[in-house]
């Protein structure tokens, strides 16, 4: 459970506890859990098992139907089931499914989409801004839009591509500036055909097109957001994700105040698509330079498939052209 809904579950079971008038040392007696515990998961302080919450559940003669209706979970178990029908999947199996190393990459990278909307959601004015999904929008009719900013003064409209870090790209230096990096480059790479389209409608030549095939320029989207956890995942033995930040990695996340994986998750950056292109201006101020053998042209225009952010040596902080996500409205003028 993430941070929010632990704080409404623990107040959820410490407001029925004293209607019952139930002391947490009695609560955990009944429940067979010690009181500590109790005071944690009340505090929002533990993430508690489902054998745990029904225990408790139990001991307060509560159906534990009630909790899944709190948060809305029972909507979102059958929308679940009606998908699996409608796709011929075994519902029973979905857990095992999801935790194949082959899917788990593809369903982290959808899923961030939704947080960076959730997260922007939360920086800016509800009154000012609308946030989209748009794929989920039949009436935008916008394709391959991650996230869309709509400015309701002055319709102004932004679009956003989410991005994870590249796994295990940090590096550190005693004598340079730390950095890593962001996987940013499509999903699909354009076939001859496609190829052909981009350049007639851009006026760029086919063959830019073809050695650029996977890579993005900056009419593509208005902004990237990633998210600097990734970076620290090891793959295990069994193809599993791992976080596993190495010690050098720790002392950078200290100077974040970073502790654990989650915090590092939601530390997120953001930078301008047009601060990332390769060109002369991008090249002098933020070191972005064609990393493509055959480009010929080192003002091509387009962004290399792994972007570099480098943060000060000393305070940690992000280097332009990135900054903390928080800081959005700043970049929409």
């Amino acid at each position: 459970m993430d941070a929010n809904i632990l704080i409404e579950l623990g107040n959820f079971l410490h407001k029925i506890r004293t209607r019952k008038g139930l002391s947490q040392e009695y609560l955990a007696e009944l429940a067979d859990l010690d009181r500590t515990y109790i005071s944690l998961l009340e505090r929002g302080k533990r993430n508690p098992s489902l054998t745990c919450i029904n225990s408790i559940f139990q001991a307060l003669d509560i159906d534990i139907i009630e909790i899944f209706q709190l948060f809305d979970y029972t909507n979102k178990i059958n929308q679940l089931s009606q998908f699996c029908q409608s796709y011929d999947l075994e519902f029973e199996y979905l857990a095992e499914v999801l935790n194949d190393p082959k899917v788990i990459p593809m369903i982290r990278g959808k899923s961030f989409e939704f947080t960076v909307k959730k997260y922007i959601s939360q920086i800016l004015s509800p009154q000012k801004y609308e946030i989209t999904n748009p794929r989920l929008n039949a009436q935008t009719g916008v394709k391959d839009v991650d996230v869309m900013i709509i400015n309701k003064e002055s319709n102004q409209t932004y679009t956003v591509e989410c991005k994870l870090a590249a796994k295990g790209s940090f590096r550190t230096n005693p004598k340079a500036n730390p950095y890593l990096k962001v996987k940013c480059m499509r999903s699909r790479t354009l076939g001859q055909e496609a190829a052909q389209q981009r350049a007639n409608s851009t006026g760029l030549s086919h063959e830019l097109w073809s050695i650029h095939s996977d890579q993005y320029r900056q009419e593509d989207f208005d902004f990237v957001v990633t998210s600097i956890a990734n970076v620290f995942y090891e793959t295990t033995d069994d193809g599993l994700y791992q976080w596993k930040p190495d010690q050098e990695a720790e002392l950078f996340l200290s100077k974040l105040g970073i502790t654990n994986q989650q915090q590092a998750f939601q530390t997120m950056l953001i930078a301008r698509s047009r601060e990332l292109v390769s060109n002369q201006p991008n090249r002098i101020l933020y070191n972005v330079n064609c990393t493509r053998l055959k480009c010929k042209n080192p003002n091509c225009g387009f962004i290399p498939n792994y972007p570099f952010i480098y943060f000060n040596i000393d305070t940690g902080k992000p280097l332009a052209p990135w900054i903390y996500l928080d800081q959005l409205e700043t970049l929409l003028i």
